[in-house]
């Protein structure tokens, strides 16, 4: 590890939003330092979403992932994973961690049967970056609601999970307000009051399949059962509220698939040999070959190309052959080899319209 390297390391560490676990907390806790791969930081806590590379949620529990690359062994193993169980998670601990590896998602578990996360050095200034400019908009939300209402004080429900840092963010910014957290069906239907407001902190097909509100049937959930349940949550989340109360949705919006190009400019060589490293790992919409810093691309390919999915470095130096990007011209990037890693949200659909 270079000094600049520690110092990263060291800045993030103060920054701590996800409860960093330091190396000499790994024996204590259980964690195997084989566990933990280069470039990561274990953590307590982690972002709310980070795109694995095969499509799915890095932090999610593997929908999008086990179905297409997970044994039916390995998929009743984690399907028994059950958090008031860690015996069991004790007892596998090795074999979660393998397939949680080969699928992609940066969850582990400890040799005590408790789970830890792994949190990319690139992502975490860039996930301080989104809490905050979230928690801006919701702020936003909250200031409109007190002024149109003429209202100090507001009952605010939180339909996300527990560990989602937005909600110390929140707590702190408005000690004048009451917030609560409404991370299940238990929450939802034990409410005594209604809400002034009541925030989805992410989309609701994302809020549907998390832990607690997941519809565990051991099978796929075709899209039509999958608007049924997202629609009941809503409609029980609406059944909260005061009468003139609202409800407010903030989440990533993805990228609508689009035959709409646009002429993208580089600057700099490195952001041309960045874009068309992306191209070579990714699946993108058609094959791309910049000419004088400038290209025409597919819209649906450039927003993704601004937001990526998680690549783990064993795959950067396996594509690379060890070698760094800086010490590479155009011609040989754009001679690499295309992995061809899935871009898919899962289930695209029209989010403004839903």
């Amino acid at each position: 590890m270079t000094n600049q390297d520690s110092f990263a390391q060291e800045s993030f560490l103060k920054e701590d939003p996800f409860g960093f676990i330091q190396p000499e907390e790994y024996e204590p806790l259980g964690i195997d330092p084989s566990d933990v791969p280069p470039g990561t930081f274990p953590a307590r806590k982690h972002p709310s979403k980070l795109l694995s590379r095969f499509g799915g949620n890095a932090y999610g529990f593997g929908f999008f992932e086990v179905y297409d690359r997970a044994s039916p062994k390995d998929l009743r193993l984690l399907q028994s994973i059950k958090p008031e169980n860690p015996d069991h998670a004790e007892k596998f601990y090795r074999e979660i961690n393998r397939i949680y590896r080969d699928i992609g998602l940066l969850i582990r578990f400890s040799r005590f049967g408790k789970p830890f996360y792994l949190i990319p050095f690139s992502l975490v200034l860039t996930s301080l970056s989104a809490i905050k400019s979230k928690a801006n908009e919701i702020s936003k939300i909250i200031h409109f609601h007190r002024k149109k209402y003429l209202q100090e004080s507001h009952r605010i429900g939180l339909l996300t999970y527990a560990e989602d840092l937005l909600i110390n963010d929140l707590s702190l910014s408005f000690k004048e307000h009451q917030f609560v957290l409404l991370d299940s069906f238990e929450e939802l239907s034990r409410a005594s009051e209604p809400f002034d407001l009541v925030i989805l902190t992410r989309d609701i097909y994302e809020i549907v399949f998390m832990e607690k509100f997941s519809l565990r049937t051991g099978r796929v959930i075709s899209k039509k059962d999958l608007e049924k349940y997202a629609h009941y949550i809503v409609g029980k989340t609406y059944e909260l509220l005061k009468p003139g109360g609202e409800i407010f949705v903030i989440a990533h919006r993805l990228a609508l698939k689009s035959e709409r190009e646009i002429k993208v400019d580089f600057k700099t060589e490195e952001e041309e040999k960045n874009f068309l490293l992306y191209t070579h790992i990714f699946r993108t919409e058609r094959k791309y070959r910049t000419e004088g810093r400038s290209v025409q691309v597919r819209t649906f390919d450039f927003q993704k190309y601004l937001n990526p999915p998680y690549v783990e470095k064993e795959m950067l130096d396996k594509l690379l052959a060890h070698r760094r990007v800086e010490d590479m011209n155009i011609e040989e990037v754009g001679g690499l080899p295309y992995l061809n890693f899935s871009q898919e949200d899962g289930l695209a659909y029209d989010q403004e319209k839903t």
